[in-house]
């Protein structure tokens, strides 16, 4: 009985002294510490700290009363009571003339301002939004950055021009937090492309849909990740429901979005790297079970999901796939209406964007003196 455990464990070592390169971990970190201690990062803190006290003396004990929104965080239609919430236009902040800048320094005076990093790096735009950014003396920017755990150039840009910086992944925290002390989180993906309040109302059809039992994973390619894309070709020749998909999938009708989530009753959920994608959280929503990768079990808010709504998987599984995609068309059957319904609660309430923004905006409030 102890022969298979030994050969593993014999096994686990020859890996790993097998392993190209493995100097290269000691050899990052070395640097990373070595450039977190630069004095360049402690005047850039100064710098931020100057504005931090201005805008504390600006908004301190005033309410948001205004709050605008980026353009692709307005899927989700997030309002607040007494509050004027506004979306803006695709390119918001890359105005090409000085006239619009001008304009656009006004438009944004006085409010709070939650940007996402995809609009912020739209055309290569970082540079103009940080011109913009320092600009507005008068605006708190709270940053939602949603790649921090490998777009690092523009996520050290965002961290240094935003007042309130908030990672989506818990990568590269200790480096991020030298460009922005304000770092708030992480504040971790959750479902964007439904309001609230569209996804209570079509509740019923979550309930009624006719759902397959093959396992929805449509992903949509990126070449930097080769070992990903290897992933879903392998899935993909088990399933046809996993594989590549264009990007048409954002230009569809809410709807149309939500009917291709509830004909399935599990989704294959292959990451860029180890993170907490959204598309775990818009399994829950819409009533299925999200397949993960066995790497995310234990992270939050991974641990916090029944164990009854959610199946883990690893390598082997991905040769093999058909033991654990029966494992999770058994948890839905079993579970019925009732773990259904358990599983859209848990996320609507838990997350869903108007939560992630609830959570930018009451580090916004501490930092900045705003009322409740």
């Amino acid at each position: 009985m102890t022969q298979p455990a030994l050969a593993a464990s014999v096994q686990i070592s020859e890996r790993f002294l097998g392993l190209p390169d493995r100097g290269l971990p000691a050899r990052h970190s070395t640097e990373l510490m070595a450039h977190a201690q630069s004095d360049a990062l402690f005047h850039l803190a100064a710098a931020k700290q100057l504005r931090t006290r201005q805008l504390q003396a600006h908004f301190g004990g005033r309410r948001i009363e205004r709050l605008l929104i980026s353009a692709n965080l307005s899927g989700f239609a997030h309002q607040r009571p007494g509050c004027t919430v506004e979306f803006l236009p695709k390119g918001y902040f890359q105005p090409a003339d000085a006239a619009t800048r001008d304009a656009r320094v006004a438009h944004l005076r006085d409010a709070v301002v939650i940007v996402n990093n995809n609009d912020v790096g739209l055309d290569s735009g970082g540079p103009a939004f940080a011109d913009l950014f320092s600009r507005c003396e008068q605006t708190v920017f709270a940053a939602w950055d949603w790649d921090n755990h490998h777009w690092l150039d523009l996520s050290t840009l965002l961290a240094a021009h935003s007042d309130v910086y908030a990672p989506a992944h818990h990568e590269h925290l200790y480096l991020l937090s030298r460009y922005n002390a304000n770092i708030a989180g992480p504040v971790y993906c959750g479902s964007v492309q439904w309001p609230r309040s569209f996804l209570a109302q079509q509740l019923p059809q979550m309930l009624q849909a006719d759902r397959s039992d093959l396992p929805l994973g449509m992903h949509i390619p990126y070449a930097p990740f080769a070992f990903r894309n290897r992933v879903v070709t392998t899935l993909g020749q088990h399933f046809p429901s996993v594989g590549f998909s264009d990007r048409s999938f954002h230009v569809r009708t809410p709807a149309e979005r939500l009917a291709e989530w509830t004909a399935h009753k599990a989704h294959w959920i292959v990451p860029v790297l180890n993170d907490v994608p959204i598309r775990i959280f818009d399994a829950l929503v819409s009533g299925g079970i999200p397949i993960v990768p066995d790497a995310l079990r234990h992270l939050a808010p991974v641990r916090d999901i029944d164990p009854r709504h959610i199946v883990f998987y690893g390598p082997h599984d991905v040769i093999a796939p058909q033991a654990v995609v029966a494992q999770a068309n058994a948890l839905f059957d079993q579970g019925g209406a009732d773990q259904l319904v358990a599983r859209h609660r848990h996320a609507l309430d838990h997350h869903h964007g108007d939560q992630k923004i609830d959570q930018m905006l009451d580090a916004v409030r501490r930092q900045f003196g705003f009322l409740a």
